[in-house]
């Protein structure tokens, strides 16, 4: 079983995950993330990536995808790819060996992260409390990714598919992001129906 970083000292069990009809807001199981930076204008990073993993550079706030994992743009020549903690190593030592010779970095950063699923109908409206971005559908769609300022904390935040969100802070900031989540889900709870 995947590690957990939410532990009872942070939250009571009975506040989260939270669960409603039309809000739920869990901890996404630790996955692998491999930080990738190098020039994007560069053809020898470009083809080194998409050696190493199959897929190409997404265009800016942007994702890539193969299977279940995500190559997500993080920046100017920054990508975050998010696999199976499984395949995390594999990954690593087959971007390096795509990537030998090019300006570029392959960092393995899966245990500085916490990520957060956002589901439901209401997951737009929740996620418009955190932060100052236009989250209607037309805005931010699927397959949109951007990092920015969430509940007052850096973030990136992922729409994988209608309604279902993904949202990654450091890991230090754990406790204090579970409480604002708390917080903010109350009247999402207590909705009428």
């Amino acid at each position: 079983m995947a590690r957990s970083t939410v532990h009872h000292d942070f939250i009571d069990s009975k506040d989260f995950p939270i669960a409603s009809s039309t809000l739920n807001i869990s901890e996404l199981p630790l996955g692998g993330i491999v930080r990738l930076q190098g020039r994007s204008s560069d053809s020898g990073f470009n083809a080194g990536v998409a050696a190493g993993l199959g897929v190409t550079l997404p265009p800016p706030e942007s994702l890539s995808r193969r299977d279940e994992a995500v190559l997500a743009w993080a920046g100017p020549n920054e990508y975050l790819w998010f696999c199976d903690l499984s395949a995390e190593d594999k990954f690593v030592s087959s971007l390096t060996c795509a990537l030998a010779g090019v300006f570029a970095n392959v960092t393995l950063v899966s245990d500085s992260r916490i990520g957060f699923l956002v589901t439901g109908s209401e997951a737009r409206s929740f996620l418009s409390k955190g932060c100052s971005l236009d989250m209607h559908a037309a805005a931010f769609g699927v397959g949109h990714v951007v990092t920015t300022r969430f509940a007052g904390l850096p973030a990136m935040l992922l729409s994988r598919r209608e309604n279902e969100f993904v949202i990654y802070f450091d890991i230090g900031h754990a406790q204090y992001v579970l409480k604002w989540i708390e917080d903010a889900a109350e009247e999402f709870l207590h909705a009428a129906p």
